[in-house]
C-alpha cells in the first residue's frame, strides 16, 4: 500500500527528468504491475543494483533477513527505512547510508492527495550521516513532502513513534477511568439506598449522572494545572514548576477531550430518557419551574461552548489560530463553559440540599448528594482562577501606578527646563545669510 501512495506522490510532484522511480518485488512468486504511467516495474536484482536511493517498503520483521541476503547488491545506494515496527535495532546506526524517513506518513492520505491540494505532508528524517540525510531530504521535497531533520540521538524514539498512542493519551485514559470508577462506586452505593430502588436503573438513569459528574470533574482537572502555574507566577515564584504540574499541562488537552466524550454521553442519555418517568420531579402541573428552566439553559450553553473548544483542538483548526484567538478560546470561552456547567448542577441540586426535612433520595444512606460533591471541586478550580486573575489585575495596577509618577516627573522636568531656556536670553550666534532657525516643539512627545 505504501508504494502505491509514494507512486502517486511521485506522479503529482516529481520532476521526471531529474528523478526516475521504479519498483521491484524481491519475492519472485509475487507479480507486480505498474501503478501509474510515471513509474515502472523492474526485475528485482537489476533494480537494486542500479538505484541510488533504495526505499525499503517491506515488513519490519523481514528487514534483517532481506539485508543479509541482498546487502552486497546495493553497492553505494542510500537505504531508507520507512517501517514502524520495533524490530530495527542499533545495528542500523552504524551504517552511514541508513536513513529513517517516511514512516510518519499514511498510504491512504498519499493515495488521496493531488497536486492541487494546499496541504503538504511532513516527514521526519534521521540518520547518522549528514550527506545521506540531506540526499533523502532533497528526494522528499521533490516528492512534495515537507521535511524535519531529527538529530541522531532521537532515532530510537522516531522508529517507534508511530507504534504507540502516546503516553499522554495513556495517562489521560487511566486518570479518567479511575475518576469514572470512583464516581460509579459512589453513585451505586448511594442510590442503592433510595426508596423503591431497582438495580436495572443503574444502566441508564444512574449511569447518566455518572457521565455528567465525570465530565465536569474532567473539565475542571484539565484547567487546574495551567491555573496553578499562573498562580505561582503571580505570587512571585521564579522556580521551575513542579513535575506534576508540567505533567498535568501535557495531558490537559487529552483529559479535556475525554471529558467532552463523557459530556456527549450525558447529553445523549438525557435526551433519550427525558420524560415524566425519570424526570417527573422537574415538572409541576406539566411545566418546569424557573430553576429547572435555568438548569436546562445553562446545560445547553455549556455543552455548545465545550463543543467549540473541542473543535478548536483539531490540528486543522488549532494550526490556523493565532495567539490571540487561542488565548480567547482556551481562556474566557472555556472558563465560561465550565461556569455554566457548574450553574447547571447548582440549579438542579441546591433545592434538594436545603430542603427540610432532608429528602431520602438526595441524602440516601446519609451520604452527601451527588450534585453537591460534583460541584465542589469545579467551584474550587474556578475560585483559584478568580484569585489568579485578581492578583494579575492588582499587579498590573501597581505597575501602572509605579510607572505613572516617574513619567510625570520626567515630563515636568523637561517642560521646566524648556521654559527656563525660553526665559533666558539665548547666546548671540552669527547667522548665515538666507538661513532661518526653526524649532518644532511637541510637548506631547515628552
Amino acid at each position: 500500500m505504501r508504494i502505491h501512495g509514494m507512486a502517486n506522490m511521485y506522479e503529482c510532484y516529481a520532476n521526471k527528468e531529474h528523478f526516475t522511480m521504479v519498483f521491484t518485488e524481491p519475492l519472485q512468486s509475487k507479480k507486480m504491475t505498474a501503478f501509474n504511467d510515471s513509474v515502472s516495474v523492474e526485475p528485482f536484482p537489476k533494480a537494486i543494483e542500479a538505484c541510488d536511493i533504495c526505499i525499503l517498503a517491506i515488513p519490519d520483521y523481514a528487514m534483517e533477513m532481506f539485508l543479509i541476503q541482498n546487502f552486497s547488491l546495493m553497492n553505494d545506494s542510500i537505504m531508507i527505512d520507512l517501517t514502524n515496527g520495533n524490530g530495527s535495532n542499533k545495528r542500523d546506526l552504524k551504517f552511514d547510508r541508513w536513513v529513517k524517513a517516511f514512516n510518519d506518513t499514511g498510504a491512504i492520505q498519499e493515495l488521496q492527495h493531488h497536486s492541487g491540494g494546499k496541504s503538504r505532508f511532513t516527514t521526519q528524517v534521521c540518520g547518522p550521516n549528514e550527506d545521506s540525510v540531506d540526499a533523502v531530504i532533497h528526494l522528499a521535497e521533490a516528492l512534495g513532502y515537507s521535511t524535519k531533520k531529527v538529530p541522531i540521538d532521537q532515532y530510537e524514539k522516531l522508529q517507534s513513534a508511530q507504534d504507540t498512542i502516546g503516553w499522554e493519551w495513556m495517562h489521560s485514559i487511566v486518570l479518567m477511568a479511575g475518576l469514572f470508577l470512583f464516581v460509579a462506586i459512589y453513585v451505586i452505593i448511594q442510590t442503592s439506598g433510595r426508596p423503591h430502588f431497582e438495580w436495572y436503573t443503574i444502566m441508564t438513569r444512574h449511569s447518566n449522572r455518572m457521565f455528567a459528574w465525570t465530565s465536569i470533574f474532567g473539565f475542571a482537572l484539565s484547567l487546574l494545572p495551567g491555573t496553578l502555574i499562573r498562580l505561582r507566577r503571580e505570587l512571585g515564584s521564579t522556580r521551575r514548576p513542579p513535575r506534576h504540574l508540567v505533567w498535568g499541562c501535557n495531558i490537559r488537552k487529552h483529559v479535556g477531550l475525554i471529558s467532552l466524550y463523557f459530556l456527549f454521553l450525558h447529553a445523549c442519555m438525557t435526551v433519550l430518557l427525558f420524560g415524566g418517568e425519570y424526570f417527573g420531579f422537574m415538572f409541576v402541573e406539566g411545566a418546569m419551574g424557573w430553576a429547572d428552566e435555568a438548569s436546562m439553559l445553562t446545560a445547553v450553553l455549556s455543552t455548545s461552548i465545550f463543543i467549540i473548544t473541542g473543535i478548536a483542538s483539531l490540528p486543522s483548526v488549532s494550526d490556523a489560530m493565532n495567539k490571540a484567538q487561542f488565548a480567547c478560546v482556551y481562556g474566557p470561552v472555556v472558563w465560561t463553559g465550565l461556569a455554566l456547567g457548574i450553574m447547571h448542577v447548582l440549579f438542579l441540586g441546591v433545592p434538594s440540599w436545603t430542603e427540610t426535612p432532608r429528602s431520602p433520595y438526595a441524602w440516601a444512606r446519609g451520604m452527601i448528594p451527588e450534585t453537591l460533591l460534583s460541584s465542589v471541586f469545579p467551584l474550587f478550580v474556578v475560585l483559584l482562577k478568580a484569585v489568579q486573575v485578581g492578583l494579575r489585575w492588582i499587579r498590573r495596577f501597581k505597575n501602572k501606578m509605579m510607572s505613572a509618577p516617574s513619567t510625570t516627573t520626567v515630563h515636568d522636568e523637561l517642560s521646566s527646563s524648556l521654559e527656563n531656556e525660553c526665559m533666558e536670553s539665548p547666546p548671540q550666534t552669527p547667522k548665515m545669510k538666507g538661513f532661518k532657525e526653526c524649532f518644532l516643539l511637541e510637548p506631547g512627545s515628552f
